[in-house]
């Protein structure tokens, strides 16, 4: 537990930096999420066994990390076509060396990881006056979910969730995920509002309760949908690169099923009422 917590800590003054850098300079933004894609996708490649077939992992790891800085430049849509048309490309071409089942795979879950991610940039992008909140937001919720989650376990968890996919997942857990994640948001609304703003806001507490409460139950879909993926080729963890947490896929699950719920809802029922 001990590494466990001294990572977290770790990623919260990274995530921390790299909020107080985007304050001056969005494109920090940008490369972040670039960087995390790319990461994802490469472990995903990985974990799947199509690493080795470069043609189109390559590909695919390149794709994660252009398309979010690319969405600020209007250039996404050429960029998803041309990546797309050379895996298509790639499938014909090397239909010896590149099964359908290793192209779909591949082409399928890039897609999910990285758009899904890529709507921070978008997000970022629409509320640039708030972008460093809504930047937190979307990462924060649902590790505060599964923090949540996994201390109410600890303490309290009897009854198993989904004992076949995550053995140590609770009912008692997901409860208190859900509760824990309320009270942050609300609480992180209203720091930010206090410390960037000084209380100049109106902050919308009722969409920020929304958002903690669907935010948890995303975070557990996330967090089991990938967990499915490891069980089915028998990996632990799809990385090793955060002590006590496995990979970068192993923490930005929840977040990668998380994201697009944040866009939707803060693009109709905004956090901040202007």
């Amino acid at each position: 537990m001990l590494k466990r917590i001294m990572s977290a800590g770790i990623l919260i003054i990274f995530i921390a930096a790299v909020s107080l850098l985007s304050l001056k300079l969005t494109l920090f933004i940008d490369l972040f999420v670039s960087v995390i894609c790319s990461a994802a996708v490469f472990e995903f490649c990985k974990a799947v066994k199509t690493l080795t077939v470069f043609q189109i992992s390559v590909l695919s790891i390149a794709y994660a990390f252009v398309l979010p800085i690319t969405l600020t430049y209007g250039i996404s849509v050429i960029v998803s076509y041309a990546y797309t048309t050379l895996m298509l490309a790639m499938l014909i071409f090397f239909h010896n060396k590149i099964s359908f089942k290793d192209f779909a795979y591949t082409y399928s879950m890039t897609l999910i990881i990285t758009v899904s991610m890529s709507l921070i940039v978008l997000m970022t992008n629409m509320h640039t006056d708030y972008s460093t909140m809504y930047f937190v937001l979307s990462i924060a919720i649902p590790w505060l979910a599964d923090v949540g989650a996994y201390f109410t376990g600890v303490f309290f968890g009897k009854h198993k969730l989904c004992p076949k996919i995550s053995p140590k997942k609770t009912v008692e857990g997901a409860v208190g995920g859900v509760v824990f994640c309320i009270l942050s948001c609300v609480i992180m609304g209203f720091l930010f509002n206090a410390l960037f703003y000084s209380c100049s806001l109106d902050i919308n507490y009722m969409c920020l309760i929304i958002i903690g409460a669907v935010g948890s139950l995303l975070s557990i879909i996330g967090d089991l949908s990938f967990s499915v993926i490891k069980r089915s080729y028998f990996v632990k963890d799809y990385g090793d690169v955060i002590p006590g947490h496995g990979g970068i896929l192993d923490r930005f699950d929840s977040v990668i099923c998380f994201v697009p719920f944040m866009y939707i809802i803060t693009t109709y029922f905004p956090v901040v009422i202007k």
